[in-house]
């Protein structure tokens, strides 16, 4: 683990939502990351969402101290002049899901540009909307099967997922938390949308930090010259960032920032 001391100028942060920009406990945004947000704007910094989350759910995020988001954990970047990338999953990828979802095997959220629906309600499922704050709504999984699919919520635990990956040609998948694993475009992912966003914006990856919690902020880890966990992430990635801070309910991101030198204290 390093010092709190950086040698590059940063001009670029990338923010996960749950668990590091969102709380769990209050299902919003901390006061102190709201000001720490300001203040890194105010100080020459661009700011963005990196999350798995779709675009209609980011209600709480402060969207006017943005500069763009990334959604669906990278398979789609828009900023305030419209959709800057986007990529869905394949048909056949889909198909397959959901004909494993008819048969029982697990339930899954479908994901559009426009809404999300889900299969059915489990116990995983209803785990999962109490610690993000979110219901979803129930509908037929055939309808994803004539929709542009960007990313799917597969409700398995950890050790449960090789019946969708051995099934399935191209897709990724990735965890943040125990009830589901994220599923996108193989190719997909933070780490691909955050060297887009910095190569449309004109910044070196050395110039950029980001701060994330769970196992699908990895890739942006590794694309950042500087990242920074929360003291509430998973251990892996407390263990791979080159920071850890306090927990998103303590103040991470602001002390994280004032620590760097980022923001003044």
């Amino acid at each position: 683990m390093s010092e709190w001391k950086i040698d590059q100028n940063i001009k670029a942060a990338f923010f996960d939502a749950d668990g590091t920009m969102i709380s769990f406990a209050t299902h919003r945004v901390p006061e102190s990351t709201l000001v720490a947000l300001r203040e890194l704007r105010q100080n020459g910094v661009k700011c963005f969402l990196c999350t798995g989350r779709p675009p209609y759910t980011v209600e709480e995020v402060p969207l006017d101290s943005l500069e763009a988001f990334i959604l669906f954990n990278g398979q789609f970047i828009l900023n305030r002049d419209g959709v800057l990338y986007q990529e869905t999953m394949d048909k056949a990828d889909i198909a397959t899901i959901v004909e494993q979802v008819q048969a029982g095997m697990y339930q899954c959220l479908f994901m559009t540009a426009e809404r999300m629906f889900v299969s059915g309600h489990d116990d995983l499922v209803r785990s999962i909307e109490a610690k993000v704050g979110l219901t979803y709504e129930e509908d037929d999984p055939a309808l994803a099967l004539n929709a542009d699919i960007y990313q799917l919520n597969v409700f398995l635990e950890p050790g449960q997922t090789d019946v969708v990956k051995q099934a399935c040609n191209s897709i990724k998948m990735t965890r943040w938390t125990r009830e589901f694993v994220d599923v996108f475009p193989r190719g997909g992912g933070k780490d691909r949308a955050v060297r887009k966003v910095l190569d449309l914006y004109g910044i070196t990856p050395d110039e950029a930090i980001a701060f994330g919690d769970g196992g699908n902020d990895l890739g942006m880890f590794g694309v950042c010259g500087t990242s920074v966990a929360m003291g509430n992430g998973n251990p892996e990635v407390r263990e791979q960032a080159d920071f850890v801070t306090d927990d998103v309910d303590r103040d991470g991101i602001y002390n994280a920032c004032v620590r760097l030198g980022l923001i003044g204290c």
